[in-house]
């Protein structure tokens, strides 16, 4: 009786310390879970503030506890690219595309730093892999970058395709509406140009490069008003750019 009730006690206690085993590691896992998604994002925050130096800490932080983690390998990525070390950004957007093929957001970035880099081609396929993922946030950005790297070559007629699916899906990307309207101006569509810097105007601030083209498409439609208040703003808020000055040679030449 006393055998029975003691290797009872002994299974139960056994189990019991089993049971406590799987919790540990499970806390565990949670634990380091927390300091790699912490450090990752802590990293990226520092490096949107170009504070690379303490970005580096975090990620390497990261990277330390769960060097196969995804995130944190392209967070790495990036941060090498922003500091300029082109080899070893290439090598993690490597890891990470290797480590999971369908990251959308690893591929739209590994995409803008081979346009960067000069390889069109290339870059355009990793935006077009980036958006074969139908869990991808924003499908927009890629689309938008897959447009205006193609206009590097220039292509303007299957970079327009990217860019009216941008704006299909966000009407008021700047930058969208802005190429667009270049895209018109150049060949030859000046109302459709006018009509995309218009909307350009209503969800962007003025730059020196939007102004010029609005006076240029202002002048081919002979808006002479319309014309000459761009003129304006760009020479009063920008005088100084290359712009003022290519605006002051095409007034002179007009003359």
């Amino acid at each position: 009786m006393w055998r029975l009730l003691g290797a009872i006690l002994v299974i139960s206690i056994s189990l019991t310390g089993c049971a406590t085993k799987k919790e540990q590691r499970a806390a565990l896992e949670a634990k380091k879970d927390s300091i790699v998604l912490l450090n990752t994002q802590l990293a990226a925050v520092y490096m949107q503030r170009k504070q690379y130096e303490i970005a580096q800490q975090h990620i390497a932080k990261a990277l330390a506890v769960e060097p196969n983690n995804p995130a944190a390998n392209n967070v790495m990525a990036v941060l090498q690219w922003r500091m300029k070390n082109y080899d070893d950004a290439a090598k993690y957007f490597n890891k990470t595309l290797k480590l999971d093929p369908k990251n959308a957001e690893a591929r739209n970035n590994y995409g803008a730093f081979l346009c960067e880099r000069g390889d069109v081609d290339q870059a355009v396929k990793q935006f077009d892999m980036a958006l074969t993922n139908p869990q991808y946030a924003t499908p927009a950005q890629a689309n938008l970058n897959a447009g205006m790297c193609l206009m590097k070559k220039p292509a303007p007629v299957p970079a327009e395709r990217y860019l009216r699916e941008a704006l299909r899906l966000d009407a008021k990307l700047p930058e969208a509406l802005l190429q667009m309207a270049k895209i018109s101006f150049d060949s030859g569509n000046t109302y459709s140009a006018r009509a995309f810097i218009q909307r350009y105007f209503e969800v962007s601030q003025d730059t020196p490069q939007s102004l010029l083209l609005a006076v240029k498409i202002e002048s081919a439609l002979e808006a002479r008003d319309a014309e000459a208040s761009y003129a304006l703003r760009l020479k009063g808020k920008f005088p100084n750019s290359p712009e003022a000055q290519e605006l002051h040679r095409l007034s002179l030449k007009g003359k």
